[in-house]
């Protein structure tokens, strides 16, 4: 690398950015998430809205309730920890007004499903906590897989 300041062009400027983010798509489609986490991962998010559904005072679901958080904070922790030896860094917080719509977006899906089984099972349906729990660990797998870094990255149609 050449230690001298050199002014380059824009154009120069906007095909290196263009060719890092390349690069930075590449690497991401490239690599997955281990199966394994995926499924632990949202087997643990499964747990706590299942239990949060099954509740009433203070009885055993709420037992699942720590179990399940505990849980995904400690395969969350190795799911970061497994990117970071790759050399990706996972984004915790949004930096851009896509990634923040992207995440505000599933945040209230996953409270509204959150909510909604609770409240179904007390209007009469004992098996919303159920159903909410497989839409809700079912959806969060699909978004693991798909956005494994948990930014809301264009594709292009024509790069391969």
């Amino acid at each position: 690398m050449n230690n001298e300041k050199e002014t380059i062009s824009k154009e120069e400027a906007a095909a290196t950015l263009k060719s890092v983010d390349l690069t930075k798509r590449d690497a991401i489609k490239s690599f997955r998430i281990p199966l394994l986490l995926i499924t632990l991962i949202s087997l643990s998010y499964s747990l706590i809205v299942f239990s949060w559904g099954m509740t009433e005072h203070e009885n055993m679901w709420a037992l699942g309730m720590y179990i399940g958080v505990a849980g995904l904070l400690i395969f969350t922790a190795l799911y970061v920890y497994t990117f970071r030896l790759l050399g990706i860094k996972v984004n915790i917080k949004p930096m851009t007004k896509e990634n923040v719509r992207f995440e505000l977006v599933h945040a209230v899906i996953f409270t509204v499903i959150l909510i909604a089984g609770r409240q179904v099972r007390l209007l009469g349906f004992e098996f919303a906590p159920h159903i909410a729990a497989l839409i809700a660990g079912g959806y969060l797998a699909y978004l693991l897989y798909k956005y494994p870094t948990g930014e809301y990255i264009t594709m292009d149609k024509n790069h391969d």
